[in-house]
């Protein structure tokens, strides 16, 4: 059944992300990353820069949440490029803490390319850590990121790793032998598909069937679980499934099981047969044809699959054969928790990116309300303004405010990357439905614009 809205998780407390890209310096170059998103000569930006920015954030989150009806966790992370390499990183997270706001936590994205001395700073410092894992990486590299994502998950804190998943063979099969270490010692990871692309390019990876099959398998039993009475906790930094419970009993009673490996061969064997089943029918003779080599063939897996929340958070769905255009509610069973969307086309929907998230592109002196998805106001893409000027982003929205009525974002674009699990509705009366529950003392202009 298509889905007709995405509502947040309703059990757990709202979260407002602050993505705060420090600047473009990185010391990877993965193949993956385009140009616009690191480099390896961009100057830092200075404690004073990030201190003048980091204020209008307060102030933003000021405005902001005297209009929510419940009181956000305000969750500001770091990204890149690489934020560690900024030697001004680790006292501006302390300066944020500084501020005594208790609803404001620090997290990072990171490479993990640091020392284990850097690591303990680090873990002290921040209250969240986000792990990449890259495996175009050196091996001494990528073997010090493994120390690290150890080194976080035996200090107790909140942390996940990103397994970014690589099409070829040998870097897919080293994630592969990740996946089931990671499983096994209870690290918390996100097998990350490459690419938020429809389109091919080198920056989208395409799959192997199957790899494409075990993307599918892998997803559908994370799905299952979500589904399951007692598993509906907020997953964010969370990795809990049913093969946690069966390496803990593999570890006990040691009993042979199968690899992943084994099981993604397997399934797409199945999938196989499932196809060709129909197809029976008497072979035809033929004279023998010279054999050309055969084309691998690859599956656009962002396009056929989906995609997860990238924090793994659980979000609710509603299909259309459960909407009721006469009285619409959010806190029914007809909405089904999920961590996995598979579909991510919501062009033209009704959004409200802007009460959830806020994105800082520091070297580009952007203000946005989303890093890859860039929606604004009237079906518009781009910046709601510049870091510089600030003060006028809350002029505007000051005065907008003023009169008792907001703008909702209408979706620009083609497919929803990061940004997946924030509250979306194809029908207006859903998408005002949501606005009462999360917004106070304004009434939702559906698509409007900021006139003021």
């Amino acid at each position: 059944m298509a889905v007709v809205a995405i509502d947040n998780d309703i059990k757990n407390p709202d979260t407002f992300e602050v993505t705060w890209d420090m600047g473009l310096r990185c010391n990877f170059d993965c193949t993956y990353c385009p140009a616009h998103r690191h480099n390896n000569t961009s100057p830092h930006a200075s404690l004073e820069t990030l201190i003048k920015t980091s204020k209008f954030v307060f102030d933003y989150k000021k405005l902001i949440q005297s209009y929510l009806t419940v009181d956000r966790r305000w969750n500001i992370g770091f990204t890149g490029g690489e934020p560690t390499n900024n030697p001004n990183f680790l006292d501006m997270c302390e300066y944020i803490h500084a501020q005594n706001d208790p609803n404001v936590l620090v997290d990072v994205t990171t490479n993990g390319a640091f020392s284990q001395k850097y690591c303990e700073k680090l873990i002290e410092t921040v209250d969240s850590i986000t792990i990449s894992y890259h495996c175009e990486a050196k091996d001494k590299v990528k073997q010090s990121c493994i120390d690290r994502i150890y080194q976080i998950h035996s200090a107790g804190m909140q942390y996940k790793v990103n397994l970014m998943i690589h099409a070829k063979q040998e870097y897919f099969d080293e994630c592969m032998t990740l996946v089931d270490r990671f499983t096994r010692d209870n690290i918390r990871f996100v097998p990350r598909i490459i690419g938020e692309s429809y389109e091919d390019s080198k920056y989208s990876h395409r799959y192997t069937k199957e790899q494409h099959a075990w993307f599918k398998t892998y997803w559908a039993n994370k799905n299952k679980n979500v589904n399951k009475p007692d598993d509906n906790k907020d997953a964010e930094y969370e990795y809990k499934d049913d093969q946690n419970k069966a390496n803990a009993k593999r570890i006990e009673e040691k009993p042979k099981e199968k690899s992943v490996s084994q099981l993604l061969q397997e399934g797409f064997k199945k999938e196989q047969q499932e196809q060709e089943q129909p197809k029976k029918q008497e072979p035809k003779k033929e004279e023998p044809k010279k054999e050309e080599p055969k084309k691998e063939q690859k599956v656009n897996t962002r396009k056929e699959l989906g995609r997860p929340c990238c924090g793994q958070r659980t979000f609710y769905t509603l299909d259309e054969s459960k909407y009721n255009k006469d009285d619409v509610k959010l806190d029914t069973d007809d909405w089904k928790p999920s961590i996995f969307a598979c579909s991510t086309e919501y062009k033209n929907w009704s959004c409200m990116i802007n009460w959830n998230w806020l994105h800082i592109e520091q070297e580009y002196d952007n203000i946005l309300h989303h890093q890859t998805c860039r929606a604004n106001f009237g079906g518009e893409r781009g910046p709601i303004g510049k870091i510089s000027q600030s003060e006028k982003i809350l002029e505007r929205l000051k005065r907008q405010l003023a009169t008792g009525t907001m703008p909702v974002i209408t979706c620009p674009n083609k497919l929803c990357g990061c940004g997946l699990c924030v509250p979306k509705a194809k029908h207006h009366n859903i998408t005002e439905a949501m606005f009462k529950k999360s917004v106070k003392g304004l009434t939702p202009i559906i698509g409007g614009t900021m006139d003021v």
